[in-house]
């Protein structure tokens, strides 16, 4: 059976503990005798100087400085902590005291999927919003949940009327409370924040997609090329050895195209995550692909009239727009392909071959 947390000092719930600098916490088994460190959490956030274990159930826990006075604490113990037999917390626990007379009663819900099935054992995630010039590892992290086997997830004891939060929820499958780069995550745009007229928002429900779930470009046409033709694009992924395209651009052989229209906006799908490049042509020749067209009898051509949108950040199963493309104001010459091999021409007068 796994472990689980049987008695805590300060109690959960307690008020006006004052500013201590120790905690205590009983486990129902003999337990994996770790360092504190690696398992407990606290928020707001303090350094732990030492780990005492008293007969492998009971763990004392020094902080570096007392916790702050006025202070609700949050207490997190992460899951996949171990007994003295290496059977793991599934889920950890959470629980709240405060140092002053008072606890918050915010509180924040949500449902996670992915793609379209609930996200179980997902970690949420409320960071600080702050400046864009802040990046987003230097943001501290609030406070932390994990979505049940149904995609719910629950943050309770937040203040009203605090500063606004931006949220982040992760796959978190091999349970190291990271982002990994082969994990669902998606970090919202639209920040967060509690009022005491209504201390509890529900977030609604929020969609991750899998790392490699194709995303959209929308826009609108502003403006096109004289030339008669329909205006097709199609989507590049940049990869790390890329070079640049304007001064080297490849035309396509074997990709089709999708149709642009001259007015209105136009949505490209199967945009591969990552940084994109998307080519926008006029399709002179009707072939649905963007190549060189020319007089068979000249030794240069010039590519069909093109455009481009360079350097697009597409995140996994999402739509974004970019701007207007901008099209070239002359042709960009190339080199005539070979001729092509005529047939065999076929011999029409020999007869049928003599019967057996």
């Amino acid at each position: 059976m796994p472990p689980w947390l049987v008695a805590a000092y300060p109690e959960s719930l307690a008020t006006g503990v004052g500013p201590i600098d120790e905690l205590q916490l009983g486990f129902s088994e003999k337990m994996d005798r770790q360092d504190a460190f690696r398992w407990l959490t606290l928020y707001p956030r303090r350094t732990i100087r030492s780990t005492s274990w008293h007969g492998a159930r009971v763990a004392t826990v020094r902080l570096d400085e007392p916790l702050p006075a006025d202070t609700v604490v949050v207490v997190e113990i992460a899951p996949g902590m171990r007994d003295s037999h290496k059977v793991p917390q599934a889920r950890g626990r959470t629980y709240v005291f405060a140092t002053g007379d008072s606890i918050y009663d915010g509180e924040l819900t949500g449902q996670l999927v992915l793609d379209d099935r609930p996200l179980g054992g997902a970690v949420v995630e409320i960071l600080a919003a702050g400046p864009d010039s802040v990046r987003l590892e230097q943001r501290p992290v609030l406070r932390r949940a994990m979505a049940d086997s149904g995609g719910a997830w629950r943050l309770p004891w937040l203040p009203a009327n605090g500063d606004r939060w931006l949220l982040r929820a992760y796959q978190d499958g091999n349970h190291d409370r990271r982002p990994g780069e082969n994990e669902a995550q998606r970090l919202w745009p639209d920040t967060l924040r509690l009022v005491t007229a209504a201390p509890r928002l529900d977030t609604g429900l929020r969609v991750l997609y899998n790392p490699t779930t194709p995303g959209r470009l929308r826009g609108r046409l502003d403006g096109r090329p004289a030339a008669a033709g329909p205006v097709l694009a199609f989507i590049l992924a940049i990869g790390e050895e890329d070079t640049g395209f304007v001064a080297a651009p490849q035309p396509q052989t074997a990709r089709a195209a999708a149709a642009v229209p001259d007015t209105g906006a136009f949505v490209l799908a199967g945009a591969p995550p990552g940084l994109d490049r998307a080519v926008f042509f006029v399709d002179l020749d009707g072939d649905s692909l963007w190549t060189a067209v020319g007089d068979p009898a000249d030794t240069l051509w010039a590519l069909e009239p093109w455009a481009l949108v360079d350097s697009v950040a597409v995140e996994p199963g999402l739509e974004t727009t970019i701007a207007a493309p901008v099209w070239t104001d002359t042709l960009t010459t190339w080199p005539a392909p070979p001729p092509v091999p005529a047939a065999a021409a076929v011999d029409t007068t020999a007869g049928p071959p003599p019967e057996e």
